[in-house]
């Protein structure tokens, strides 16, 4: 028959988008896509790489969220066969990876496209000359053997206040506490419209929409200029719907990443417009993923200008966002120049650096000196816990760990999490002293920790309510 094909016909090619799409329209039509569920605070988690330790991005982190909430995964890390196997773990027989895709650009990529957004392309009309696609098969924790067992981060009622506190003040947005049952952004006045806080049953409900609103906020033309939220003019009108899409994307990534409740309730509206633009374009998830991604590290990286900033009598130091340099401003004459440092996470206390040569009067130790003296501190752990126990470097972004000290090397101080495993904690970003069998709280915001003892968690939830 002619439609039968011929023995030499190569199979249909899969298409990755489509099947990414499809699937995310079936998990909104059953109400079970990522953001259509309540997030408690800690209970996402963003996808990542444990032999990279770092994030998956944009349309790849949404997609492996909603496989795992599909296949019921609590665990975030996932990686390919090869790193499992040279890290002496196995995937199981028989389980089925899953595929994301990594987009490489040369030096004639897009033009004014950053290192950050490389994951994935623009499919929009931007001018790409020869990008590398690539399709990769990855497996969650929960499909391999052998990986040690996964400690979610912690985070405390005063945490999330803190955190959604942090982020709308640092943001410099206008907010406005005048309506009785609604919230919204006024794109024509640029400030948000908010109940009192009181009128919330939590603060963390205050927090989770109050920065729903500030995800729109990011789009103003003289912030991140988003197309679905300056092109769109009425309920209805698909750019509006495809705005909130991308406003309920980042409120998700902001729960993942500190810990900010999610709650979908008020968007269910929308769904529907979501299914209609996501049938219609196989791109649009992962544009909306990108840009939300985009508005989470804008609101972020805002939070942290409030740290990454130093005074002394006759200069401030300020880390700039996006160009890797400390500005340095001399009081008097207000005259600046600019010094380059090495990376982002490193700019306070470069800026620090720069300006005094020091940090609180203590001089952060060598690259090489940090190295050995890690070393020493896996050693210790299993001296004390067993030669089993695992040594992991304390997540100084936004970690929290409680435990006892339990011993401490050169610059590092040791802390046991769980019968076989430990972090090892920098004394010099610490703000004081530590003895070993204390229990303590170390907390870390933006490599900046605070160290505190550990209260009793049920009585601590007790009071938080």
């Amino acid at each position: 028959m002619a439609d039968e094909p011929t023995p030499n016909e190569a199979p249909a090619k899969r298409d990755f988008r489509k099947e990414v799409t499809d699937q995310i329209i079936a998990m909104l039509e059953k109400g079970t896509a990522p953001w259509q569920k309540p997030w408690e605070p800690g209970s996402l988690q963003l996808p990542f790489n444990p032999t990279t330790e770092k994030n998956y991005r944009g349309g790849n982190a949404l997609h492996l969220m909603a496989v795992g909430t599909r296949k019921g995964f609590d665990d975030p890390r996932w990686l390919t066969y090869k790193q499992a196997a040279a890290n002496g773990w196995q995937v199981r027989a028989g389980e089925k990876g899953t595929q994301i895709e990594f987009w490489q650009f040369g030096e004639a990529g897009k033009k004014g496209d950053s290192p950050g957004d490389r994951s994935e392309p623009d499919t929009g009309n931007g001018d790409y000359r020869g990008p590398l696609r690539r399709v990769f098969t990855v497996f969650n924790a929960k499909q391999i053997d052998g990986i040690s067992p996964y400690l979610p981060k912690q985070h405390t009622e005063w945490e999330i206040v803190e955190t959604g506190e942090s982020i709308l003040t640092n943001s410099g947005a206008k907010i406005i506490h005048n309506q009785d049952d609604r919230a919204f952004y006024s794109r024509g006045h640029d400030h948000i419209c908010l109940p009192p806080a009181a009128a919330f049953k939590s603060a963390a409900d205050y927090y989770g929409t109050a920065l729903h609103e500030l995800a729109h906020w990011t789009g103003h033309p003289d912030r991140l200029n988003r197309q679905t939220l300056n092109q769109s003019y009425r309920f209805g009108d698909p750019n509006y719907a495809k705005e909130e899409l991308r406003a309920e994307l980042t409120s998700v990534f902001l729960a993942a990443e500190r810990g900010i409740p999610h709650n979908p309730e008020q968007h269910a509206a929308y769904v529907q417009s979501w299914i209609k633009a996501l049938s219609e374009d196989k791109n649009e998830i992962f544009r909306a993923a990108k840009d939300a991604h985009r508005a989470a590290d804008y609101l972020l990286d805002l939070e942290r200008g409030k740290q990454l900033r130093t005074e002394t009598s006759e200069h401030v130091a300020a880390f700039e966002r996006g160009n890797a340099a400390v500005a340095i401003t001399e009081k008097e004459t207000a005259t600046e120049h600019r010094e380059p440092v090495a990376s982002r996470g490193m700019a306070k206390l470069e800026a620090e650096k720069i300006l005094d040569g020091e940090v609180d009067g203590r001089r952060p130790p060598s690259d090489q000196a940090i190295k050995e003296s890690f070393a020493a501190a896996e050693a210790v752990a299993r001296k004390i816990m067993g030669e089993q126990a695992r040594t992991y470097p304390a997540d100084t972004d936004s970690g929290k760990y409680r435990g006892e000290l339990i011993g401490e090397t050169d610059h590092h101080i040791i802390q046991r999490l769980s019968t076989k495993s430990a972090v090892a904690h920098e004394k010099h970003l610490l703000p004081g002293p530590a003895n070993s069998a204390e229990n303590v709280l170390v907390a870390y915001s933006n490599q900046v920790a605070q160290l505190k003892p550990n209260q009793d968690r049920q009585r601590s939830h007790a009071l938080a309510r």
